[in-house]
């Protein structure tokens, strides 16, 4: 006689539609306050026992809300143009600036949750370049490394300012444009 695994139950609607708060209000906070879980729960309008039920560890809020990032970001690169898209990608990068801070102290930058995460980002960069290049908006000299470059240097890099990133990346822009 051979046991069956039990069969995981589908989720509710409502405990999917507190997921989705607890993530968007994740974002928000993080951006903003840093990593303070009730501060998320809070934002969300739910308790903090529902936000442990979906996430028992700031890390795994952390994983959710980059990884729905940049799933999010994947899907976009479908349809997007490039300079869209990365004023979006400077937004995301905005959000995880503060989860890093926040989270620094558990966070293994080598791990294989962010490879595989720069990897999917790395994806829908080359694709947004070819087609860029493609049709003639973006400079065939600029490879997609480099716009990848300029995303980090301008949120992670020395001085890096939020409140002057998205005029850096204007600047970047319009000299990445085709003459």
């Amino acid at each position: 006689m051979s046991e069956q695994a039990p069969k995981s139950r589908k989720p509710r609607a409502d405990q999917l539609r507190n997921r989705a708060r607890l993530l968007e209000a994740a974002r928000e906070v993080f951006r903003g306050e840093g990593g303070n879980l009730e501060a998320v729960a809070r934002k969300a309008g739910l308790g903090i026992g529902t936000l442990y039920r979906n996430f028992p560890t700031r890390e795994a809020l952390f994983q959710a809300v980059y990884a729905h990032e940049v799933e999010t970001l994947e899907q976009r690169a479908q349809v997007d143009g490039l300079e869209d898209w990365m004023r979006e990608a400077l937004q995301m990068m905005a959000t995880k600036r503060g989860m890093v801070a926040a989270l620094a102290p558990v966070i293994d930058p080598e791990s294989s949750f962010i490879s595989d995460q720069s990897l999917r980002m790395r994806g829908a960069v080359a694709q947004l370049h070819a087609r860029a290049v493609a049709d003639g908006t973006v400079r065939p000299d600029v490879t997609p490394d480099d716009l990848m470059r300029v995303l980090l240097a301008i949120n992670y890099g020395p001085g890096a300012d939020p409140a002057r990133s998205s005029v850096l990346l204007d600047v970047f822009l319009a000299g990445l444009r085709s003459a």
